[in-house]
């Protein structure tokens, strides 16, 4: 496994909305308070504090560790997944001042069942099938044509998915546990994409 380039290691925590919506239980909040109070990009990434810190992080140690998101669950590692299902890992330079406990020996099989990323992982790839299903459609939606005009229409369209559909990522819309939120969730979104409601 080779480290990632320092460019591409800047902090950064992506979260999906059943991390959200997992975070915001732990915290006793809706998962709209969660996205106004703890993310930036539209809810796709956790704030830092001024020192460049998880807010998140107390004296102690991560104070919502049972429901961290599968970024951290899986650090020092890095999933990558591209639009084929292929799957790789890379190895992360950790933190100096990281307290967390790692090592080199072990498989990443045996790590991430210790970790409980699998329901994680899944998550992850199911919102990540269905971004890439709506982008399809964005696509095909378009005149086919390579002008300027459609490109930028294009990626317009990409950056205003989330932003114009706010009501729609919002999970405490349904009165269920947190796992069937997420299927209710997503089945909605795909019939938004598709032009159903």
């Amino acid at each position: 496994m080779q480290p990632l380039p320092a460019m591409l290691q800047k902090k950064i925590i992506q979260v999906n909305p059943y991390e959200v919506a997992r975070l915001a239980r732990n915290l006793g909040i809706s998962t709209t308070d969660f996205i106004a109070r703890y993310t930036v990009g539209n809810g796709s990434f956790l704030k830092f504090d001024e020192s460049s810190s998880c807010r998140f992080l107390g004296p102690e140690g991560c104070r919502v560790h049972p429901d961290r998101p599968v970024v951290c669950r899986l650090y020092p590692l890095a999933r990558h997944v591209n639009d084929k299902k292929n799957e790789w890992f890379s190895e992360l330079q950790p933190e100096a001042e990281c307290r967390g406990e790692y090592g080199t020996t072990g498989t990443i099989e045996n790590y991430l069942e210790e970790q409980d990323a699998m329901a994680y992982m899944l998550a992850a790839d199911s919102y990540l099938n269905m971004l890439w299903d709506m982008m399809t459609l964005l696509e095909q939606k378009s005149t086919g044509s390579e002008t300027a005009e459609v490109r930028d229409d294009f990626a317009e369209s990409k950056e205003n998915i989330l932003s114009e559909n706010r009501e729609r990522m919002d999970m405490d819309a349904f009165p269920l546990d947190v796992e069937e939120k997420m299927h209710m969730h997503q089945e909605i979104l795909q019939l938004w994409a598709n032009g159903k409601i």
